[in-house]
């Protein structure tokens, strides 16, 4: 089994713990908790070559150890938190006190996009915001965490902080700043140590292999919107350490980099800090299709296909076709799936039999293991597939048609109107039956 070093302050390894046993059924785990950050780098120091692989409680020991360190060599990762667990937090905090003033409440700006208009209906809620500390040079960044955290407490506008910066329990105690803890989800952890796996089992070589990105606009573009995007695009390349060759087309624009870096940057591809960072600067849509391959040009038409993807639904998105063909996305979003569109003789066969294409029984199928339930109704299918809720109910139709899918049950989603239909889906049975061989002819005597 892999040897797996877990490097995390005492207050977040309590919540690590929580996933001990799905750690310990995959990997032997050593659990390394650090006092401060000269202990930290001092346990890295003595312990890093005894393991296959490290995961750090968060991102800034990890941005500690590579400041200290330089590039890590081996495969690691580090537990950060998701959209789903600020929603989770933010409930959790109403149900404890639904009189709490969100407009009062700080929270540390999160790495991930969350979308917080559609849960409070207004811009200025709740406070974001993130310490002006340059992470890459400043070697101790307690202290003017720590003044930055109290200043804004003394400031008078807030009543709560949320943070991520479990070690900075005492110092929130002692200065009596009420606070919050936001610690990813077991979920979240989860979906991060598997990634890790995955990244210890793939050898260095297909690590080094090429890597794309074309990046473009689904609505034309000026020439000041062009240039503004090329001028984000460098700012955002310098952001995240160089790791990009930048070219410009004359469709898109075009970054080159190797596997792991995608790696590293997208969480193990489900998020695009690339996207996401362009479109914070920017006042139009912006598309990403990353492409993976073991040679240029093979990565180069994958991230066409990618590119195609993220242009077809019309807003920003960014996508991943992987060197096994594999599709997955939108990166960042709730709707993530991973599909593919390669050909596959018996889901050509499912397809015919069942009159719908391909890739939408491939991304049917992708839904389903997403949910973790084998039921879809027209409004979840329209969602997840960026479709409209006319075009899934005819897809759904379809099945029922040709026996791929049955109506379990119909479910009132108000006192008025027609009931929403609820489908079963038994494509599974169709695929394994599709998967038989075809019987020889009766011979008669």
């Amino acid at each position: 089994m892999y040897i797996i070093g877990v490097f995390a302050t005492a207050r977040s390894l309590r919540n690590i713990l929580r996933i001990d046993s799905e750690l310990r059924s995959q990997c032997n785990v050593t659990y390394l908790p650090y006092t401060s950050l000269e202990h930290l780098c001092y346990l890295f120091e003595q312990n890093a070559d005894r393991f296959d692989g490290y995961l750090f409680g968060g991102l800034y020991p990890y941005r500690t150890v590579q400041h200290k360190f330089g590039p890590l060599h081996k495969p690691h990762a580090y537990f950060t938190v998701s959209d789903r667990d600020y929603y989770q937090i933010i409930a959790r905090m109403l149900v404890q006190n639904p009189t709490l003033d969100f407009r009062r409440v700080y929270f540390d700006r999160p790495e991930i996009p969350v979308d917080f208009r559609s849960v409070f209906g207004r811009e200025d809620t709740p406070l974001l915001g993130s310490a002006s500390i340059d992470w890459q040079q400043v070697d101790d960044w307690y202290p003017p965490l720590k003044e930055y955290y109290l200043n804004l407490w003394n400031s008078g506008k807030v009543d709560l902080l949320v943070t991520r910066f479990g070690s900075l329990e005492d110092y929130f105690t002692q200065n009596h700043i009420r606070h919050e803890f936001l610690f990813a989800s077991p979920e979240s952890m989860i979906e991060t140590f598997n990634g890790l796996v995955t990244q210890i089992n793939t050898s260095a070589v297909h690590d080094s292999a090429a890597c794309l990105a074309l990046i473009a606009s689904p609505q034309p573009l000026s020439e000041v919107q062009w240039a503004a995007l090329g001028a984000r695009l460098e700012a955002c390349n310098k952001q995240f350490g160089m790791p990009f060759l930048i070219y410009e087309r004359s469709q898109h624009y075009e970054l080159t980099t190797n596997i792991s870096v995608l790696k590293e940057l997208s969480r193990q591809y489900t998020t695009c800090p690339v996207t996401a960072f362009l479109e914070d600067g920017v006042d139009f849509p912006v598309c990403t299709g990353w492409g993976c391959a073991n040679n240029v040009i093979d990565a180069h038409r994958n991230a066409q296909r990618a590119e195609k993807e993220a242009l077809l639904t019309k807003g920003s998105a960014a996508f991943i076709v992987t060197e096994d063909n594999g599709i997955i996305g939108p990166l960042s979003s709730v709707r993530r799936i991973q599909y593919t569109d390669a050909p596959d003789p018996q889901l050509t066969r499912l397809s015919e039999q069942m009159g719908v294409s391909a890739l939408y029984l491939s991304k049917i199928f992708s839904v389903l293991n997403q949910k973790g339930s084998d039921t879809l109704s027209a409004e979840e299918l329209a969602f997840y597939l960026s479709i409209t809720s006319r075009s899934a109910s005819r897809i759904l139709s379809k099945l029922v048609e040709r026996g791929g899918a049955t109506v379990q049950y119909n479910r009132q989603l108000n006192l008025r109107g027609r009931p929403a239909k609820i489908y079963k889906i038994t494509l599974r049975r169709q695929a394994a039956e599709a998967a038989l061989p075809t019987p020889p002819p009766e011979v008669l005597p």
